[in-house]
């Protein structure tokens, strides 16, 4: 199963990326390498302004890492989505096989593969998916009682995902009741919270720049009645407190907590995870009261061939609600129809976009700035570019900029058609002269323009964090030495 999901990745490549928070990604990693490492103000963003850097960097630094391999900016971000796929379910399989069971690993893999929308999700939000990953290295090596590489692997995935990091770190508060774990478990959150430090309290200090309320994403919402329906079954049957129940509700719990305000990452996304953990309990639970193996068996190919085939799920689409008893990821890949879903829609039109990436190159200096009328094509055209933008996405951090000059230090605007009154109330204001269309945009250079940003010095240099790396993995690797020893 782990195979054909890779392959379904790979096929993917040319329709990638398929999420827009890929754009301001690459736009990071751009920027760090502009700036020579991790800076905490993003100066590429909201130029001239600029605004706060909160958003963990890990991410940001493997897309620079793989662009300094030699890849391209749009290949490095397509290899990440295409390899994060195959290796989370991978990853999440071989974890919960260990600290669970082979039954219960396998029925939750083919729970969560089989949602469309959360397969979708692994791709689209790699930071988030990262740090999922580092979460259940986490769990894994809890479970196996190395201490220290469990602290370390819930550092790495606060310096990757914060929400999914708060999700991990609320599971293991739940294991706190058990008094084998719970000695451990102090000196290990200890450990933590110490590894964060430097990171959480640069985003305290700029915490007035943030902001919560609810997205369009809710308008978008997808509901497993699998996951729903078994999910919350079992949670009522399920009253034991060992590791892995406690473990798993301190995961469903989180989620809540921390996606109180964007329910499609709860429902439909990260948050997913935990009911589907409790799903396959209840599972594993139910076939082990099953009695003979033609009848375990027939159960097992039932809940297989439905999970595979149907995965029945309840869609808001602009918020109007519809059934949809085929919308598992298996039966839309083999019919033809996952690109008609909104998650899976590309963004990348290269016969349009390329033209208009040479003009934008041609005429502006490195750290000129750029605009458009539309976020999204002011921060791929910056992205593609490696030019700073006055207009961005990540509407969570908040600027100084102020929206009506916007335009006002842009040399170059990439207007997406059709035209408006503003458009030519703008050009006359600001005199734009047109040089270049075609069947998305006009794209405008305004001649009087001659500021350029500074790129901010890096706070952190990058051979400061190829060393703090190099001790990360020195001290996994004798954490893991030392344990093997005593075994």
């Amino acid at each position: 199963m782990i195979v054909f999901i890779a392959i379904l990745s790979l096929i993917r490549f040319n329709y990638l990326p398929q999420y827009i928070d890929a754009w301001w990604h690459l736009s990071c990693a751009n920027g760090y390498i502009e700036s020579g490492g991790w800076v905490g103000w993003s100066w590429w963003d909201y130029a001239p302004w600029g605004r706060p850097q909160v958003y963990p960097p890990f991410y940001h630094f493997l897309l620079v890492f793989l662009k300094k391999a030699g890849l391209s900016s749009l290949n490095a971000v397509r290899v990440t989505e295409i390899v994060i796929l195959p290796f989370f379910f991978l990853v999440m399989w071989y974890v919960l096989r260990k600290i669970i069971s082979p039954f219960f690993s396998f029925i939750n893999l083919l729970t969560l593969s089989s949602f469309f929308s959360f397969y979708s999700s692994i791709s689209c939000n790699v930071p988030a998916s990262l740090g999922l990953i580092f979460g259940f290295f986490c769990w894994y090596f809890l479970k196996k009682k190395r201490w220290v590489s469990c602290a370390l692997f819930l550092i790495l995935c606060f310096y990757t995902h914060t929400g999914v990091f708060w999700i991990f770190f609320i599971s293991l508060l739940f294991l706190l009741g058990l008094a084998s774990y719970r000695s451990e478990l102090i000196r290990i959150i200890s450990g933590v919270v110490l590894g964060i430090l430097p990171l959480l309290i640069h985003q305290l200090k700029y915490a007035s720049y943030l902001r919560f309320s609810f997205t369009k994403e809710i308008y978008f919402l997808h509901f497993s009645i699998f996951l729903i329906g078994i999910g919350l079954f079992s949670l009522f049957i399920n009253v034991r407190k060992d590791f892995g129940t406690l473990l798993f509700l301190g995961y469903l719990v989180g989620s809540i907590i921390v996606f109180v305000k964007y329910p499609f990452r709860f429902f439909s996304a990260q948050g997913a995870i935990g009911l589907a953990l409790f799903c396959s309990l209840v599972c594993e639970r139910f076939l082990n009261l099953i009695k003979g193996n033609l009848t375990k068996r027939i159960f097992i190919f039932t809940l297989a061939f439905f999970l595979f085939f149907s995965h029945a799920t309840v869609d808001l689409e602009e918020g109007k609600p519809q059934i949809n008893f085929f919308n598992s990821t298996y039966y839309n890949f083999l019919t033809g129809k996952p690109y008609a879903l909104l998650e899976a829609r590309f963004l990348f039109w290269p016969q349009y976009y390329y033209p208009i990436v040479d003009v934008i190159k041609k005429n502006t200096g490195p750290f000129q700035i750029i605009s458009s009328n539309l976020k999204i094509t002011a921060q791929i055209f910056s992205s593609l570019t490696q030019r700073p933008t006055s207009n961005s996405l990540l509407w969570e951090v908040k600027t100084n900029l102020p929206s009506e000059v916007i335009y006002k230090f842009a040399k170059v605007i990439i207007w997406i058609k059709p035209p408006s009154k503003k458009l030519n109330f703008l050009k006359n204001r600001y005199k734009w002269k047109n040089i270049y269309e075609n069947d998305i945009a006009y794209v405008f250079k305004n001649p009087y323009v001659k500021l350029a940003v500074s790129p901010t010095p890096a706070r952190l240099p990058f051979k400061s964090i190829y060393f703090f790396l190099s001790i990360f993995f020195f001290i996994f690797i004798l954490d893991n030495v030392k344990m093997k020893k005593k075994l």
